[in-house]
């Protein structure tokens, strides 16, 4: 809606709050389309998030829309007929069954170029992606599985010596660590009380795995790979926070083969956009094993909580991945997936 327009519904007291599409500095005239459109279900237009991802397309001659919980009906009538057709599509909101699905996959229908696309389900999909990811001789934790309608059980001896006198229970589809009980024993009450959270869900009951530390940091990282590129964070399930992750912590605690892992995992999934969570141990003849396989949403809000937002100097960086993406897909130029890293270190 044309800004002279929304200012009288103000007064009226009949405010929009819809969205603006947010046209590239320099731009002369108003644009019929967007070239970058990605959903967040709780994001305001006046968000520092959505300021910082104006500044980054800007640069590129590009222009972005951002869909919320208000215009996401209006946002998937408007793809199904073709009045939006975007370069990119950013899905950071969906859930099954949900309107922003809806939107995901009708945009995929319309071929529009999405990050995720349909077929990369099966990749987000715990159960699914674990037996994946094991083929692919991935570090995943040993896991005994139990699908839905199967009744709850001890496990069998070899399964208990499999899976030690620790693991950690949780859901296929999961979201924010909800449904996941860690550090439980392997017993039928407790597999009961877990799964009890949802009994539609398919459950992994898995080894747990005890990290070490990088000094005064626990051996906990996020490794992510963004559009081609690599990128680390530290992540502090003592302080529920990411931190930024040097070159010098890279050689000093030899945090190399974790950037070889999440290549190794963008090379199975051929995924745009992920984080897979790792943990570093000693005495094992496997140094880093894979948490959280394959989170396709990640936090890139800086501004999105009081605590446990990634830094804004990484997400600054991570905006700039999309819009390169974008212009390429614009111009008709190969995406870019020379396996660059990039460690930003310097906060703001």
């Amino acid at each position: 809606m044309h800004k002279v327009g929304r200012r009288l519904r103000h007064l009226a007291g009949r405010p929009d709050n819809a969205p603006w599409v947010l046209l590239p500095r320099r731009s002369r005239g108003r644009a019929s389309y967007a070239d970058f459109v990605f959903a967040l279900d709780y994001l305001s237009t006046n968000a520092p998030m959505l300021r910082l991802m104006h500044e980054a397309f800007s640069a590129y001659g590009l222009s972005v829309l951002l869909v919320n919980k208000n215009n996401v009906e209006r946002a998937t009538r408007d793809v199904a007929a073709g009045r939006l057709h975007p370069h990119v599509y950013l899905d950071l909101s969906s859930r099954p069954g949900c309107p922003f699905e809806r939107l995901l996959y009708q945009a995929a229908q319309q071929g529009i170029y999405t990050i995720r696309r349909p077929e990369e389900e099966q990749f987000v999909n715990k159960a699914t992606s674990h037996v994946i990811f094991e083929r692919a001789g991935l570090p995943v934790p040993p896991t005994i599985f139990f699908k839905p309608g199967e009744p709850d059980r001890d496990l069998t001896a070899d399964e208990r010596r499999r899976l030690g006198d620790r693991c950690v229970i949780k859901p296929s589809f999961g979201e924010a660590a909800k449904g996941v009980k860690l550090d439980q024993p392997p017993t039928q009450a407790a597999i009961s009380a877990a799964r009890d959270y949802n009994r539609d869900d398919q459950w992994l009951v898995q080894k747990m795995i005890h990290w070490t530390r990088c000094g005064e940091r626990p051996a906990y990282l996020r490794a992510y790979s963004i559009c081609g590129r690599r990128s680390l964070l530290w992540w502090s399930t003592e302080r529920h926070g990411y931190d930024l992750l040097s070159w010098q912590d890279v050689h000093r605690y030899d945090l190399l083969p974790a950037l070889d892992l999440v290549a190794r995992v963008a090379q199975v999934t051929k995924m745009d956009f992920f984080s897979t969570e790792l943990a570093a141990v000693e005495g094992d003849t496997q140094r880093f094993w894979m948490i959280d396989y394959c989170n396709d949403q990640c936090d890139v809000d800086a501004e999105g909580g009081a605590t446990g937002s990634p830094p804004r100097t990484w997400t600054r960086w991570v905006y700039r991945q999309f819009a390169e993406l974008t212009w390429r897909l614009k111009h008709s130029l190969p995406r870019p997936d020379d396996g660059a890293i990039c460690l930003p270190t310097t906060t703001e």
